[in-house]
């Protein structure tokens, strides 16, 4: 097929939109890019150039606009992006200019903003930056265009090209920078980056002689361009590409005399001084930018005395228009509205403003616009634009880890119903269930954030550990809403006064709050109810079930006892939960093991509890469905079929879903999918509940706010097609009564366990025990929690040798010494740890082992240096094991060694000695071993770290981990600071 075009017949009478953001501005740690600035209006004018731009002026939608702020909000061009997504039928063009950023692993690209910030937090590391997997593919994957092209001009950029996944029979091009891993340099600030330079020239610079600009033409000549460039630290520079599709123009050829008629033709005489106009695309701007400085100024306007361009607004983002172009507002047919725009048509244009054809001026503008009208009033515009929309209000809604995946599904399907203007945009996130309740629970630290933080980054910042203040908060429970309002009232329907002050880190037993923080809280929560159920639930193997009738509720104590009692000897049962600091469901179902264990179940203390079960899986996943795909990965464990999960219904319902099934994990497999769900009767149902989050001081259209918070709510509980959201991934929707209803003919909940027609769910939730479950009992479960593992025993043996600096993996963010300080956030005062320099002969103490002050031991690690010497691995893990293990005592603490290093200095090592070294290792007490090898294929099979930490129940991190979160997690099993 020949390549779509804009301009040819297939893009006639469509509408079609560039999306141009660049982000030169930046507030935290991140160097401004003053290249940016140029780059907008060299993408602008090159889509639109005259002769051989593919779209109008008024088709480009420039974020920042001009006179706007520098600052740039993910969330304005996150609306740009779905206002196009809906509205243009014809050709799309993404483009974004900017810092990008990525996992330490390379994984999941993220565009960096104006105020974008890198956290700690494993799940959430990026604030106020939107994840191209996540955020902007999906997006873009739902366009109802023709043809989406997006391109990336920022370093890792190429890592985009692992998450290009466009919609079946989708057309959709990615170009890209760079390949995947691959830093750029920030370009000239007085001309633009060397990648927007170089396309801009080549889609201007095409002659009649030259072909028109196709992608995949493009793509090769943008590699011939960059070629004799280098990236960052002098690696190879060639821009990338995805394609999924035929072909798509980016840029017409020139043509003269009486050639095929482009809509745009008059360029080449302007060049000679026929037009009035600059008439030349940019191609002889000035570098300072004094002309033609800004895609929303009129290129037609220098010598006729016209007027600067306006802004509008439009769903966030901002349309280059034209006050000097006003017919370019009217309701023209596209072909005059082009005649209009075109350098020629600055004698038109003249002949409109003269004094002397005023009368000709009205006569023709009033045949137009009755034209226009005309066409309008029969169906919309020939282009396919639609009349102007006032900005959506934007909601945000905070919701559970566990429920995000639904709750987006049912915010965007509200959007997107009915037709003409939107009212609202909703922005769907969610955070760790103990971050939500820590950042609501002193929530002014969202309007006023500390001024400083220390070294650690260890202060409450709301905005940063969570994201944007919300609207609507819908946790999993009602019990994390009663961990806000402690002290406040907690009635349904109730709200606490959002002038509580004062230290809010006290539990309602008089014990410090495991999320407790200095901050008073500023805001109201008023529940307007449940928008679906789901219980917890105990999924047990098939293999392993219990007999029907002890589905009916029971406690959870008893139901596992009864369960290992009916397992053969050589079967042991391993009972599993997620990360009770992650979700809602978690924590409860914690607090009922702890309850269970304290009964004389036989469960164990727990300590105990959470020894056995970081000895089953390491790090424990922070939600229900990372915990069911972690038991399907057999390259993890064995625990596939003899783990009995505690999730909620919902999840085990997807995984038990038959292959095929739309609704079912892509990590689920045949072993997976055979559950049975067996109900204690002493973990709460979780109810879902809506909770309109009220802001004080927030006047601005607060009435506004209040009814579409309220309006969305009615929908989600109330409304068919909503409910079926929830109702398709497995809950309970909202019965008559306010209750959890029976399942749906076609929900998850009812298909069968196998051929017999059995179900693995009960089709009514058995009755609960009258719930004894508090906040101050929350909380005090959280804080068994981070207690159960310690005080422990860590010591580090740093990597202190010359090629560590050589190799650039010393000093810096997300090298040796920086994750050695941030993995000791883990420890706390009743942990004994030190660092111990492995290739300095005298004085290798850097943090004597014993018990310190944290910032005292992190300051004397940030300070440590090199030494021109070989680092005595072997030696330095020998010594390690033997401190580790002096002077037991009756508790036998958690014991953990964590080796950093560049392996350079430990490649001789012979077969004798690596044995030698893992029987060392496997002594006991035991003690566990973390290597962080700071370079590819560290962890290779047969080697040093793969062995010594197989032997010891360890782990090894390499450059494909996400070492500092992981390092982090790993001293947490150990250590106790995350407990004070």
């Amino acid at each position: 097929m020949p390549p779509y075009s804009a301009r040819g017949e297939e893009g006639r009478g469509k509408r079609h939109r560039a999306v141009v953001v660049g982000v030169e501005s930046y507030s935290g740690d991140r160097n401004d890019l003053p290249a940016v600035r140029h780059n907008i209006r060299l993408v602008a004018e090159a889509l639109t150039a005259e002769g051989t731009g593919v779209l109008d002026p008024a088709d480009v939608v420039v974020i920042p606009g001009r006179g706007a702020t520098r600052a740039v909000d993910p969330l304005q061009v996150r609306a740009a992006l779905r206002a196009a997504r809906e509205e243009v039928g014809g050709l799309l063009v993404v483009y974004f200019a900017g810092h990008g950023i990525v996992r330490p692993d390379g994984s999941d690209l993220h565009l960096l903003f104006t105020s974008s910030r890198v956290t700690r937090d494993r799940h959430h590391p990026f604030v106020d930056a939107l994840s191209w997997r996540d955020d902007v593919m999906p997006e873009l994957s739902k366009a109802r265009a023709d043809w989406v092209v997006a391109i990336l001009d920022c370093c890792f950029a190429g890592n985009a090209l692992q998450s290009f996944n466009p919609a079946v029979g989708q057309n959709f091009a990615l170009l890209t920078a760079a390949e995947p891993g691959v830093e750029i340099p920030p370009g000239d600030p007085s001309a633009g980056t060397e990648f927007t330079v170089r396309l801009h020239g080549l889609l201007t610079g095409r002659t009649a002689a030259v072909q028109p600009a196709t992608f995949t033409r493009l793509v090769t000549e943008m590699r011939e361009a960059i070629a004799p460039l280098k990236a960052v630290d002098g690696h190879r520079w060639i821009p990338d590409e995805r394609r999924h599709g035929d072909d798509v123009l980016l840029a017409l050829p020139v043509r003269g005399g009486s050639g095929p008629h482009t809509g745009n033709e008059g360029r080449e005489g302007d060049r000679n001084g026929a037009g009035e106009g600059d008439g030349n695309g940019g191609a002889d701007r000035d570098r300072d930018g004094n002309r033609g400085a800004d895609p929303g100024q009129d290129e037609g306007t220098h010598g006729d005395g016209g007027t600067e361009g306006e802004e509008k607004r439009v769903h966030g983002g901002v349309v280059s228009s034209v006050a000097g172009r006003w017919w370019l507002r009217l309701p023209l047919p596209r072909l005059v509205r082009r005649r209009l725009s075109a350098p020629r048509g600055a004698r038109a244009r003249r002949a409109l403003r003269s004094r002397r054809r005023r009368s000709t001026a009205l006569g023709l503008a009033a045949a137009l616009a009755l034209a226009g009208f005309g066409t309008w009033w029969a169906g919309g515009l020939p282009g396919g634009a639609s009349r102007d929309c006032p900005p959506a209000m934007e909601l945000r809604v905070l919701t559970d880890p566990d429920l995000r995946p639904t709750v987006k599904k049912a915010a965007d399907a509200y959007m997107e119903r009915g037709s003409g203007c939107r009212s609202v945009g909703i922005t769907t996130y969610d955070a760790k269930a103990t971050d939500a309740v820590a950042a609501l629970r002193a929530s002014s630290l969202w309007q006023d954030p500390p001024a400083a933080c220390p070294a650690t980054g260890e202060c409450l910042r709301p905005q940063r550990d969570v994201g944007p203040q919300p609207d609507i908060w819908i946790p999993a429970a009602g019990s994390a809403w009663r961990r806000v309002m402690e002290g406040g009232q907690t009635e349904a329907g109730g709200s606490a006064a959002a002038t509580a002050t004062g230290d809010v880190s006290s539990g309602g037993d008089g014990t410090e709050g495991a999320e407790g923080a200095a901050g008073e809280r500023a805001v109201t929560l008023d529940a307007l109810g449940s928008v679906a159920f789901t219980p917890m639930v105990l999924a047990v193997p098939i293999s392993m079930a219990l007999v029907p009738e002890s589905q009916t509720g029971r406690p959870l104590g008893s139901l596992i006892s009864e369960l290992r009692d009916a397992q053969r000897p050589d079967r042991s049962v391993s009972v599993l939960r997620p990360d009770p600091e992650g979700t809602d469901g978690a924590l409860l179902a914690t607090e009922a093991l702890y309850a269970s264990s304290e009964a004389g179940s036989g469960s164990g203390s727990a300590s105990s509890l959470e020894q056995s079960m970081a000895q089953a899986l390491r790090p424990m996943p922070a939600t229900a469905r990372e915990l069911m795909c972690a038991l399907a990965d057999g390259t993890r464990n064995p625990l596939e079929d003899s783990a009995a999960v505690l999730v909620p219904e919902q999840t085990m319902a997807q995984c038990n879903l038959p292959s095929g099934d739309p609704g079912r994990p892509r990590c689920a497999t045949d072993v997976l999918d055979n559950r049975t769900a067996q109900y204690p009767n002493d973990i709460p149902v979780l109810d879902l509940p809506y909770l309109q989050v009220t802001w004080d001081d927030a006047g601005r259209d607060a009435e506004a706010r209040d009814r579409e918070v309220r309006r969305f709510y009615a929908w989600l509980a109330e409304d068919t097609a909503a409910q079926k959201f929830f109702t398709d991934d497995g809950f309970r929707r909202v019965g008559d009564n306010g209750k959890p209803a029976p399942p749906e003919e076609n929900s998850p909940l009812r298909a069968d366990l196998d051929a017999t027609g059995r179900y693995a769910v009960r089709q009514s939730i058995p009755p609960t025990a009258t719930s004894t479950v508090t906040a101050a009992s929350l909380n005090t479960t959280l804080r068994r929690y981070r207690q159960a593992l310690g005080p422990g025993r860590v010591l580090y043996l740093l990597d202190n040798s010359t090629s560590m600096a050589d190799k650039r993996v010393w000093d810096g963010s997300g090298r040796a010494k920086e994750l050695v300080v941030r993995s000791m956030s883990s420890l706390g005062a009743g942990d004994a740890y030190g660092v111990w320099s492995i290739a300095s002969e005298k004085d290798p103490d850097v943090v004597p082992f014993g018990r310190h002050g944290r910032a005292a031991a992190q300051k004397a690690v940030a300070a440590a240096g090199t030494a021109d010497v070989d680092a005595r691995v072997v030696e330095g893990l020998r010594e390690g094991f033997a401190t580790l293990r002096d002077g037991l005592t009756e508790d036998d603490p958690p014991r953990l060694l964590v080796l950093v290093t560049d392996d350079e200095d430990s490649k001789g090592l012979t077969k004798k000695e690596l044995a030698e070294l893992v029987a060392k290792a496997e002594q006991a007490p035991p003690v566990r071993v973390v290597v962080v090898s700071l370079r590819g294929g560290g962890c290779s099979a047969g080697r040093l770290n793969e062995a010594i930490t197989e032997a010891t129940g360890g782990r090894c991190l390499d450059l494909s981990d996400d070492i500092p979160t992981e390092l982090t997690a790993e001293v947490a099993k150990t250590g106790t600071g995350d407990a004070e």
